[in-house]
């Protein structure tokens, strides 16, 4: 279904002007066109006509209505001042009762209309100069004094009335005034002190002759904070005026009944359109029949444009006509409410280029765009990316409903989510508690995407809200630490990122060094080899004990220390030799970032810290597509890039860290072969962490427990098996043992230094250089088998034990 199928559609897109009442035929349009409101029509019956009428005694007063620009402030003033000059006119109101009420006023007037415009003259010459050339086209002589030679104005305006009358005995006469408060706004304090003085002398009149007075303001007048300096005056004003608002309400009347008029068939396929969506908005449930009325606008763009406060025209009516437009021929969408929220309004404050001349509204405007482009650019979740924007345009638009564009006052997370209708692809449940928290990740993403420029939520009331003064730009900020960093610094955190995408522990070896103790896989024999990894050359590390089988190094790729390579065999180098220009941007990026961490306080530090984990995720990310050439690897002298290395072990790993292992273990494979030739070869892998635990399952099988996969793996690499059975007479290892205690004489015992021995702090077989759990287990085996008897203080373990 398309949105033209499910509306008649009646543009409002001009704006009306009070002096086309002047022409009937104008005035028979305006009067036909007019959609009035309940609400309306009680204010009418009530206040406006009752002001108005000359056949009964009342203390009359001034009217002034009381409308934003586009709310129909003009269109009524058009219509009530067309229904008191021409009698036929009260036959058009659709309203029976209003049509009657109406009588009291129709057709007894004369009247004269005027919008005052940018001028520096008086209000009371201006007003003075209308009634003049007025009076003058209907046939009234009468010509106003100087204002310095008069004493009041209510005689001179009960003189005007008596010419009036002679001319015109059964009428009154109207004057009607539009865009009064523009020209309020523009006096001095002395000059606005005399208008308004005036203004109450015509307020006064209307009680003492048939002369009528209206006007039209954009604001209300006598609580309006812009004229605190004026209170008095203003306080004597207001007994001789009413106000007559046009609230939010009857704004809607107009926008269902005349721009999105539906019959009942479209009203039924709109509620079940929403209905479907119900769930997932706190008010829409409550609220369905205003929903499916104002359809596709959203109730809530009517009461936030209410409160709009810009310096030009924001005409509601012919903006929802110009978005209706562009909608009319495309299809309702299905999978969310296709409904026009008021962040839309934000592309028209974009598009006036007038607004830009308010410096308020172009702060919020600039801040507004600078949000969205970095949004646009870098925001994380794509499959979000459309309701982030629309929040960012939403807080631009609400910035300009609180009066102070500095006013820490924004929407909550609720809020949005409700007065926008965010509709998120792919919830995994259709519930309104549930896409609230989706709602506030996305502010959350957003705030961080914008390292929390010009975005503050307010913790007490948790509100959002663009914040114009919190312009610090951390990415600026983070650029001039990274150009002022020094290559020793750059290494710092070159080293640091690459400790955390090899999964180093925060603690080292040795404190003050980057070094830790490392594992590689000796894959010919599934087994773990121990050894160091160090940042750093050769010639800084420390005299690391206990020695292992092997050092892994990675040099400072910025400020490179002199060393010499001994080419030894279980030492291997990586160099990073080819940094591409994103690597080093991000780097520096990262370690800015990081280096700010340290010195800010709670608030940015938590930005900078975001920010550095943002930078070291795109470190992690080259890292694993650049590694392979961008590194060079040395070993025993032998300078080749990584992806040789590469593919000369035909392994290729997912990880950083397994890349660097992979690539180390075969530089080291000949190293690991010259210092065990006869180690066991595993069928299943043995790290050392793992070492303990096979063993026991090795023990288990042995004294006739579970035999594990495990422990099978670990007695066939001992050689201690013959199928099923066990048999260590078949074992190398076991009879090394064997043979060792034959050499004893009688009655003499082999101790267990005999057969393990300390190497510098790392105990192993000195013949195979086994690892004690693997020589526990054959020493096991042969007690199983009646060859050897184990004894320690106070125990002794035989083949019945």
């Amino acid at each position: 279904m398309k949105y033209g199928e499910l509306v008649e559609f009646d543009p409002i897109e001009t704006v009306i002007q009070l002096r086309e009442a002047d022409k009937k035929e104008d005035a028979v349009r305006l009067v036909k066109t007019y959609v009035i409101s309940d609400g309306m029509a009680e204010k009418l019956s009530a206040v406006i006509l009752p002001q108005l009428q000359i056949t009964s005694p009342l203390d009359n007063k001034g009217l002034l209505v009381v409308g934003n620009y586009g709310t129909g402030k003009s269109h009524l003033i058009s219509v009530v001042t067309a229904l008191a000059e021409y009698p036929e006119m009260v036959e058009m109101l659709q309203d029976e009762k209003l049509r009657e009420d109406a009588r009291k006023i129709s057709g007894q007037f004369k009247v004269i209309r005027t919008e005052i415009g940018a001028v520096t003259r008086s209000f009371r010459d201006i007003l003075c100069s209308e009634l003049e050339n007025g009076l003058d086209g209907m046939g009234v002589s009468f010509t106003f004094p100087p204002v310095d030679e008069v004493t009041n104005h209510k005689d001179l305006f009960i003189e005007m009335m008596g010419a009036f009358d002679e001319k015109y005995p059964d009428k009154g006469l109207i004057l009607a005034v539009d865009e009064l408060l523009d020209y309020l706004r523009g006096r001095k304090e002395q000059e606005l002190i005399l208008d308004l003085n005036f203004l109450r002398e015509v307020g006064e009149i209307c009680r003492l002759t048939r002369f009528r007075f209206m006007a039209g303001l954009q604001e209300a007048l006598f609580d309006n904070p812009r004229f605190g300096f004026v209170a008095s005056s203003l306080r004597r004003v207001k007994d001789r005026f009413q106000q007559v608002r046009i609230v939010k309400e009857d704004v809607s009347y107009v926008v269902s009944q005349r721009i999105l008029k539906k019959d009942g068939k479209q009203k039924a396929w709109i509620r079940t359109h929403l209905e479907k969506f119900t769930p997932l908005y706190g008010d829409m449930n409550e609220r369905l029949d205003e929903y499916v009325n104002l359809f596709p606008v959203h109730p809530a763009y009517i009461e936030t444009f209410e409160r709009i406060y810009v310096a030009e025209k924001r005409e509601v009516l012919k903006t929802l006509s110009q978005d209706m437009k562009k909608i009319l021929t495309d299809d309702v969408p299905e999978d969310e409410p296709g409904i026009i929220s008021y962040d839309s309004y934000w592309r028209h404050m974009q598009d006036d280029s007038s607004l830009r001349a308010v410096h308020e509204i172009r702060d919020v405007l600039e801040k507004g765009e600078i949000l969205e482009g970095r949004i646009q650019k870098a925001y994380p979740k794509k499959q979000y990316l459309s309701a982030a924007l629309q929040i960012i345009h939403a807080l631009g638009v609400h910035r300009m409903t609180t009066g102070d564009i500095y006013n820490p006052m924004g929407v909550t997370a609720e809020e949005l989510r409700d007065a926008l209708c965010i509709h998120l692809p792919n919830l995994p449940e259709n519930d309104s508690e549930f896409l609230l928290t989706t709602v506030e990740t996305v502010l959350r993403d957003i705030t961080r995407t914008v390292s929390g420029q010009f975005i503050s939520h307010n913790e007490e009331n948790d509100q959002y809200y663009l914040d114009l003064k919190k312009d610090i730009d951390y990415d600026a900020k983070i650029e001039q630490k990274a150009d002022a960093l020094d290559p020793d610094r750059l290494d710092h955190y070159y080293f640091d990122a690459l400790a955390r995408v090899m999964d180093c522990s925060e603690s080292t070896y040795r404190s003050g060094h980057r070094i830790w103790e490392h594992e590689v896989v000796w894959r010919d024999h599934n087994t773990g080899r121990l050894g160091y990894l160090f940042f750093g050359a050769s010639n800084e590390r420390p005299t690391t004990q206990p020695p292992r089988d092997f050092y892994i190094y990675f040099l400072q790729p910025f400020d490179t220390p002199e060393y010499t390579d001994e080419k030894k065999p279980d030492e291997v180098f990586f160099r990073l030799v080819e940094p591409t220009d994103k690597f080093d941007s991000t780097l520096r990026l990262y370690a800015g970032a990081r280096e700010m961490a340290t010195t800010a306080s709670v608030g940015p530090k938590t930005i900078y810290e975001d920010k550095a984990s943002e930078h070291l995720k795109e470190l992690v990310k080259w890292f694993e597509e650049k590694m392979y050439t961008a590194f060079e690897v040395t070993y025993t002298g032998d300078n080749r890039k990584m992806i040789e290395w590469v593919k000369e072990s035909h392994i290729s790993s997912p990880t950083v860290r397994e890349s660097v292992n992979s690539v180390a273990a075969t530089c080291l494979t000949p190293h690991f072969e010259d210092i065990a030739p006869e180690y066991p070869v595993f069928s299943t892998l043995m790290m050392s962490e793992t070492r303990g635990a096979a063993a026991k399952d090795a023990l288990n099988w042995i004294r006739g427990g579970l035999k594990t996969g495990q422990g099978t793996a670990v007695l066939e690499a001992l050689e201690l098996l013959d199928g099923e059975e066990l048999h260590p007479g078949g074992s190398k290892y076991a009879k090394h043992i064997l043979k060792l205690l034959e050499k004893k004489g009688a009655g003499q015992v082999l101790n267990r230094g005999e057969i393990i021995h300390d190497l510098q702090g790392v105990e192993y077989d000195i013949r195979f250089r086994l690892e004690p759990e693997w020589v526990v287990v054959l020493l096991a085996a042969l007690v199983n088998n009646g060859d050897v008897i184990i004894s320690y203080p106070g125990k002794k373990v035989d083949a019945s034990k």
